[in-house]
């Protein structure tokens, strides 16, 4: 007797860019059941990271060609570096002198360095961005969860978070500007008045960003349908992680500062 032949398989199509865009925001769950039923894409982070840097730079160019932001740039920059000498000083590691040459030699590039920065960390910051968020989750997958997930596939869930990253990057710009404070952002330092980059309580503020906590809400569902785990799970070891990051660039920062 002759066995009917199983139809073949239909092949899920990869979405368009548009779908990829419109569905970060409105429908994360069926965008990222589309990344892991579908080859490699690398348009999945390659697209956001270039759109990532585009909005940097125009921010990098906003701030940097705004007179009071611009001016509030370098005054921090400066008193950064004049609180290293003098903890150098206090350590015997440097002379008044030595502090003092060393004030001179970098006074030219004190208004240029701050700027310099601001281009740079716009261009490198997205990869950054993209791939050790991807290592990270992408170990916590092999090692805790016991999930097969290719590394690039990983790259594609958080690569796709970056629109949500630029969205914030506009909305943190306009603030900056509207309230002329470099420190001005959607998160709870929106409150402080008189922001200190010394402060651990105002750093700790920052970071408690409406922004921050969408993102890692998203990444937990493409996590979640990426590795096939149960989304509350996912969840709860996405936000361990960020807080264990937090604290330990927020008083870690801190204890270098002295």
């Amino acid at each position: 007797m002759n066995e009917t032949p199983a139809p073949p398989t239909e092949q899920v199509k990869p979405m368009s860019f548009t779908d990829k865009l419109v569905g970060i925001f409105s429908s994360p769950g069926e965008l990222f059941d589309n990344v892991r039923q579908t080859p490699p894409t690398n348009s999945n982070w390659v697209i956001p990271t270039l759109v990532l840097i585009v909005v940097g730079l125009v921010m990098a160019y906003v701030l940097t060609t705004n007179p009071t932001l611009s001016d509030q740039m370098s005054r921090i920059a400066s008193e950064q570096m004049e609180k290293s000498f003098q903890k150098q000083i206090a350590a015997g590691k440097m002379t008044q002198e030595q502090a003092n040459q060393a004030r001179d030699q970098v006074a030219g590039f004190g208004t240029k360095g701050p700027i310099i920065f601001s281009y740079v960390s716009a261009v490198i910051g997205p990869f950054v961005l993209v791939f050790l968020p991807a290592l990270i989750y992408w170990l916590l997958g092999k090692w805790v969860m016991k999930a097969a997930a290719p590394f690039m596939k990983v790259a594609e869930v958080v690569g796709l978070t970056l629109f949500i990253v630029a969205l914030e990057t506009l909305v943190t710009v306009i603030l900056q500007i509207g309230l002329n404070s470099l420190f001005a952002s959607p998160s709870l330092a929106i409150f402080i008045s008189n922001f200190s980059v010394d402060n651990t309580m105002h750093s700790l503020a920052s970071k408690i960003n409406v922004f921050t906590f969408w993102e890692l809400v998203v990444v937990s569902i493409g996590l979640a349908r990426l590795f096939m785990k149960d989304m509350p799970k996912v969840l709860v070891l996405v936000f361990a992680l960020w807080i264990l990051w937090t604290l330990l660039t927020v008083f870690g920062g801190a204890a270098l500062r002295g």
